[in-house]
């Protein structure tokens, strides 16, 4: 569907004065809104069994597609995310964005539905969470033929339809005389533990392209662990959520590889065992865990307010009640300095990884675990070094040559940055310049070390070039100040 300044695309890649926008244009992208109308099933367990609950659920949906104005310059790859049912976030493209224009690469944000909280949500505030009552709100007059049913459960269906539909030589498909090489679904949190759902409960199986190929290559599975409530996503919005140890939860050996990917905080509130890396296209898994990080809050720029994301600006242009509805618009309240470990950086290497993976067949590097000191769920219960990082786990570099240790705030003074319940924050306790001069003397001794890491992760695929230097770029700013300045 056409957009401009006065009817937009909610969601947009660019709006200005929002800090995480996106300008496609400068990279030869544009960026395309299509309605999808269909019919799904929605699925339900009875007696340990799948079986149709509802048959043929109509629906009318989205799609939002962010590729190459110049089709010559397609690299073959699609990144697929299902859009998240609270408010219409899009993590992975805030991730993706450099990374796959960079590339060639083609992003497909697919609108799959809503939740039974965000509903719920929905029914009592002064303003809708639910995705598509927020569509609705945002522009009647744009959205007004989308029609999403109260029967969540066909979401997983859709899902596979739209994928296959992107692959394929229907007139309707956008990318219709693409030459799709690989499409690799990307999401984190809710928009991850679906993945898990999607090929647990058996639709990667079912739902094939005409021969039997997949039409999912790959999976990265962010921010989301089977061991967490929040890890696997109901089959519909009547179902109980199964508990942590059901089998439901345990990955199930597919032909397309997955990349787990997680925060201290999945681990440390999920105490279970993972499972184990596997090689190979067919059936591959790697385990990724990252220390100092805490789900969704080192994900983009700690320095930026969530208002600070597209849509979430879109809605405050309109008057969107914030403050009342919290959603995905709710801003930490610590004031100590945030986690700043490079979580984007080694998530994209992640997804270099995965996309090695299934092109061609390139084995990802393995990392060991976070080590824990007991197996409770609880946020304490990794184990750290005597700066206060967190032991193993995937090998960052702020870690390993530290200017400060990560993890839970260390004072007192600061009430809102160690919340009693829910979910914690992570913060950044700067060493001393004392601190830092007895472990490396100069500045310039520690740049170096630095240097020489960061070189060693790049080498080892933990982080990409471009990543590598614009965190050489920032050590240097960082380390003027946390020495006291100057070079000494």
């Amino acid at each position: 569907m056409p957009a401009n300044a006065q009817n937009p695309v909610f969601g947009a890649a660019f709006v200005p004065g929002a800090g995480l926008s996106v300008d496609l244009a400068p990279h030869g992208y544009v960026e395309e809104e299509y309605f999808i109308t269909g019919t799904a099933d929605a699925w339900e367990r009875a007696d340990g069994r799948m079986r149709v609950k509802t048959s043929a659920v109509p629906y009318v949906t989205r799609i939002i597609v962010r590729r190459p104005a110049d089709r010559a310059a397609f690299s073959g790859v699609v990144h697929f995310e299902p859009i998240h049912p609270s408010q219409g976030g899009t993590t992975h493209w805030f991730l993706t964005a450099p990374y796959a224009m960079a590339r060639g690469d083609v992003y497909v944000a697919a609108s799959v539905g809503d939740d039974a909280p965000s509903r719920r949500i929905s029914r009592s505030a002064p303003a809708p969470t639910a995705q598509s009552q927020v569509l609705k709100w945002f522009s009647p007059s744009r959205y007004a033929d989308l029609a999403w049913p109260e029967e969540d459960g066909i979401a997983y269906e859709v899902m596979g339809h739209i994928g296959r539909l992107l692959r394929s030589d229907r007139a309707e498909n956008p990318l219709r005389g693409w030459a799709v090489k690989a499409m690799l679904v990307g999401g984190w949190s809710f928009t991850g533990s679906i993945q898990r759902t999607y090929v647990n409960e058996g639709f990667h199986d079912r739902i094939r392209l005409p021969g039997g190929r997949a039409v999912f290559d790959g999976y990265l599975v962010g921010i989301s662990s089977r061991w967490n409530g929040g890890g696997y996503v109901p089959l519909n919005s009547a179902e109980t959520l199964p508990p942590p140890a059901d089998p439901r939860r345990a990955w199930r050996k597919i032909d397309a590889p997955v990349i787990e990917f997680m925060s201290e905080f999945e681990v440390a509130t999920g105490a279970g065992p993972q499972l184990a890396d596997r090689n190979g296209r067919a059936g591959g898994h790697r385990l990724y865990q990252l220390g100092g990080t805490i789900h969704s809050s080192s994900m983009t720029d700690p320095r930026l307010s969530r208002r600070e994301r597209p849509n979430i600006a879109q809605l405050a242009m309109r008057g969107y009640p914030l403050d009342a509805v919290r959603g995905e618009t709710g801003d930490d309240v610590c004031s100590a300095p945030i986690s700043d470990v490079a979580h984007p950086a080694y998530a994209r290497a992640a997804l270099d990884n995965l996309r090695q993976w299934v092109l061609r067949g390139v084995e990802p590097p393995h990392a060991p675990e976070l080590i824990r000191a007991d197996q409770t769920n609880d946020i304490r219960s990794i184990r750290r070094d005597a700066t206060g990082n967190p032991l193993g786990g995937m090998p960052a570099v702020e870690f390993a040559v530290p200017l400060a240790g990560y993890g839970l705030y260390a004072g007192t003074d600061k009430p809102g940055c160690f919340p009693t319940a829910g979910r914690p924050i992570f913060v950044r306790n700067d060493l001393t310049p004392a601190q830092l001069r007895a472990r490396y003397g100069t500045r310039a001794a520690y740049l170096a070390r630095y240097d020489a890491a960061v070189d060693r992760a790049v080498a080892g695929r933990w982080l990409l070039a471009g990543d590598a230097r614009e965190m050489k770029q920032i050590a240097r700013a960082r380390s003027y100040e946390a020495f006291g300045g100057g070079d000494k």
